[in-house]
């Protein structure tokens, strides 16, 4: 009886994969052995995992129960009793044996070495697992380049897994324990795929809202750093290249011209007119005769609750809800809210009063301190007059009433962005400054619609690229490619260009190097402004090659790697 039980593997139904006994061979084959060919390896490999794929299905029978008394046999010997060692018989392996016969399958001219015994198992394992995780490929990306990324993801995992449990089997002598390793290894890659998976859809829900102000800037044209939002290396390197400061303010500059075009379509004004306090109270005024005057005819109007609630808000704002603390009022507050505790006024009062306490709140609020918060009050007051004007004219029987509520809305509405743009005016310059608008949205909490809630959000949240123009200065090319790299390369281009053409040579190869770190900074700002790098600055949360080995069937997976690193192995690797 032989002392191992592999010696009694039956060679004329071995696997087809199995490299030549180049002991039984010595007698044929004279002079010292060589190795096999790699090209061979590599072509075969793909075809060697199809076959395998398809044999394991036909032979998984004889395939457990080898496995089975080589388990058995292992056990007995190391009790001294190899004896006791059943037969083991590889099966055959139909669909190998017809790729061999086709020539998709070459034998090995030579003895494989233990590099090429890796490279082809690695090699089958990718291929098996691209193969057996088609669906979940298809499934990982819309695209053919998003699939063409997770079958990469597939393939390197399974080369990975493959070609460490051949390792293993070199090192150790024992198949057993590389199959153990190449089936490990795919488990906990799809348990960390599924993880790193759950974790990308966490983030997304969490920066929905950023990420939501971002696409909706980038749509009208607005530009920020990648890094600043996505901080990944490449995006890193990028900005430091182009150089973090230039970058911003040039993009600075271009968000300023974006910045002004929606500010001009808020208000309604053409493309090229100016930007100036005189045009916004010309609109006021075009505005207060179309939407305003025609209500000075209303008459009496009664105030009811909601008005009477609308001033409450206004000393609620101080006290808290539960008016805790009554003395915080300024006194200024109060009495001109009592002011306005009134049954009933006349329209043409009101309407001309809602003029006057917004120009009179612009003029406060600028102002700062206490005459801040009497600003804020008169707004408020004055929103409460009109909203009380409004549910009269509904309420009343004018069968001009609608046409009248329409028009005193418009009207409002584009008094009410003339305001806003106003107020973030800068004088002599004829531009809106977007920090003025987000400090309003932020710190006091104003509120905006349309195109100027856009500029104020995205200011808010990407202010190194939304400064006024002139406040950074010009821009400068501060890099990291600066003066020194430029020198170095400088001394190293005018020395190559003296040895090819002297002294000429010299002077254009030292200018030319010198000026390579400005072209290559310049190309990168170039770059970060374009739309494809504008693509990086939100993070993809859909990584095809997660989603594909996310979503691969553990048991198949392992399967399908654990195989080649078992079955492909040489008569006398399991006979050791």
């Amino acid at each position: 009886m032989a002392a191992n039980p592999y010696d009694q593997f039956d060679a004329a139904a071995a696997n087809p994969y199995d490299q030549f006994d180049v002991s039984r061979a010595s007698d044929s084959v004279p002079g010292p052995r060589r190795p096999a060919s790699t090209m061979d390896v590599i072509a075969s490999a793909p075809f060697k995992a199809a076959a395998g794929m398809a044999d394991i299905v036909l032979t998984a029978p004889q395939n457990v129960a080898n496995l089975a008394k080589m388990g058995y046999g292992t056990a007995v010997t190391a009790m001294g009793r190899p004896d006791l060692a059943p037969q083991v018989i590889a099966p055959r392996q139909p669909v190998a044996e017809m790729f061999q016969r086709a020539g998709l399958i070459r034998e090995p001219e030579g003895e494989m070495t233990p590099f090429q015994r890796v490279l082809d198992v690695g090699l089958q394992t990718a291929s098996g697992g691209v193969l057996g995780s088609v669906p979940a490929i298809r499934a990982a990306a819309p695209t053919v380049m998003g699939q063409t990324r997770a079958a990469a993801r597939v393939a390197g995992t399974g080369a990975l897994a493959g070609g460490a449990g051949q390792v293993v089997t070199e090192a150790t002598d024992q198949p057993l324990l590389g199959l153990a390793a190449s089936v490990a290894l795919p488990t906990l890659s799809v348990t960390r795929a599924q993880a790193t998976q759950a974790q990308m859809q966490a983030e997304k829900q969490r920066n929905a809202v950023r990420d939501l102000t971002l696409r909706q800037a980038q749509s009208e044209g607005f530009v920020t750093t990648p890094g600043s939002v996505t901080p990944s290396t490449a995006n890193i390197l990028l900005e430091r290249v182009g150089g973090k400061t230039q970058t911003q303010q040039l993009m600075a500059v271009r968000n300023q011209k974006v910045t002004d075009r929606l500010a001009r379509r808020a208000v309604g004004v053409d493309d090229t007119a100016p930007l100036t306090r005189a045009n916004m109270k010309e609109i006021r005024a075009a505005e207060y005769d179309k939407g305003y005057a025609p209500l000075n005819n209303i008459g009496p109007v009664k105030t009811d609750q909601q008005f009477n609630d609308a001033l409450d808000r206004v000393l609620t704002a101080y006290t808290g809800p539960g008016k805790s603390f009554p003395d915080a009022i300024p006194q200024p507050v109060q009495d001109l809210v009592q002011k306005f505790r009134v049954g009933q006024f006349d329209s043409k009062d009101a309407v001309e009063l809602t003029r006057t306490l917004r120009r009179q709140a612009d003029s406060n609020i600028r102002a700062g301190g206490d005459n801040a918060a009497v600003g804020l009050a008169q707004r408020a007051l004055s929103n409460a007059l009109e909203d009380q004007l409004e549910r009269t004219l509904t309420a009343g029987g004018n069968p001009n009433a609608q046409a009248m509520l329409d028009q005193f809305r418009a009207s409002r509405q584009r008094m009410a962005v003339s305001h806003a743009v106003e107020d973030a005016l800068i004088e002599g310059g004829g531009f809106v400054n977007a920090q003025k608008l987000a400090n309003d949205l932020q710190n006091r909490g104003r509120y905006f619609s349309g195109d100027l809630d856009l500029i104020a959000r995205f200011a808010n949240i990407a202010r190194p690229v939304m400064t006024r123009p002139g406040a950074g200065g010009t821009p400068a090319a501060q890099t990291f490619m600066g003066t020194t790299v430029s020198g170095g390369l400088g001394g190293l281009g005018g020395a190559g260009g003296y040895a090819a053409g002297g002294l000429p040579g010299a002077a254009a190869g030292a200018m030319t190097a010198a000026a390579l770190p400005s072209l290559t900074s310049a190309a990168a700002r170039q770059y970060l402004l374009s739309q494809a790098a504008q693509r990086r600055v939100i993070p993809s949360y859909n990584q095809p090659g997660v989603n594909a080995l996310a979503a691969s069937d553990e048991a198949l997976f392992g399967a399908i790697m654990g195989v080649p690193t078992f079955t492909n192995q040489p008569q006398n690797a399991l006979a050791r």
